[in-house]
């Protein structure tokens, strides 16, 4: 879990991805409280998302069911200056009061359980806790992109992932959160990472030099960027379909 999980290059193209989707769809966190659901990137990449959207008239909350992640997150946003409030807890049992946050940001923490009761249940509690008038924006693994699809059921496979990874496509979600009673008002596809493109940048960095490395990583990233705006074959690029949505219209 330690590992750097994603190249520095193509992490900030990801944090990049998730930011424009709360721009995009007007997520104003001014003087707002705000939840993310889990501290990955904060802890170990450079696909972070609370470090680029913090602003000290934001209250910034986030969680994650591992301690250690949890720990060393708080150690990166005290470099950094931040006093976001990290928690150890599981975003199926939170352990906050209800109706308290403006947004919730969720970046590919519910395509990790093992069944779909498992998510219903993490979407009721994100249900519970934001405001009435509050909105969530929620990224998970995408079904349509086969071949991010086939790479992360390979590393399954092989040992590769310590845990489930669950893929979904926009009729599927759509029909669970209308069981949930979350009401979509948006929907979109982010991070058009071509696999196995990000394992091979890790790997040639330990033979290769940076500057070349580098190169090819800023290239690919232009590349990726120009797949996110096709917007009649997005769908099959995008490692995460992302919704945006609230639990009233």
């Amino acid at each position: 879990m330690t590992k750097l999980h994603i190249d520095d290059f193509l992490g900030r193209y990801k944090s990049r991805e998730f930011i424009d989707l709360v721009e995009k769809w007007d997520c104003n966190l001014e003087r707002k409280t705000v939840l993310k659901t889990d501290l990955r990137e904060e802890a170990f990449g450079e696909d972070e998302i609370l470090f680029s959207l913090s602003n000290k008239n934001t209250r910034f909350f986030a969680l994650d069911i591992s301690k250690e992640t949890v720990k060393k997150a708080d150690i990166r946003q005290k470099e950094k200056g931040f006093v976001h409030r990290y928690t150890v807890a599981d975003v199926r049992n939170l352990p906050f009061k209800s109706d308290v946050f403006d947004f919730i940001l969720s970046s590919s923490t519910l395509d990790h359980f093992n069944s779909e009761n498992e998510l219903i249940k993490a979407l009721l509690e994100l249900k519970r806790v934001v405001k009435p008038v509050g909105s969530l924006i929620i990224t998970l693994n995408n079904r349509c992109n086969v071949n991010f699809y086939l790479l992360l059921k390979l590393k399954k496979l092989f040992g590769l992932t310590a845990y489930p990874e669950q893929f979904y496509c926009s009729r599927q979600l759509k029909t669970i959160f209308q069981k949930v009673g979350l009401y979509i008002q948006g929907e979109d596809y982010s991070a058009h990472i071509i696999s196995p493109v990000n394992s091979t940048l890790l790997l040639l960095r330990k033979f290769i030099s940076k500057k070349v490395i580098d190169r090819i990583a800023r290239g690919s990233v232009s590349f990726f960027r120009w797949l996110g705006k096709r917007e009649k074959t997005k769908i099959f690029t995008g490692w995460f379909i992302a919704l945006k949505c609230n639990k009233t219209y």
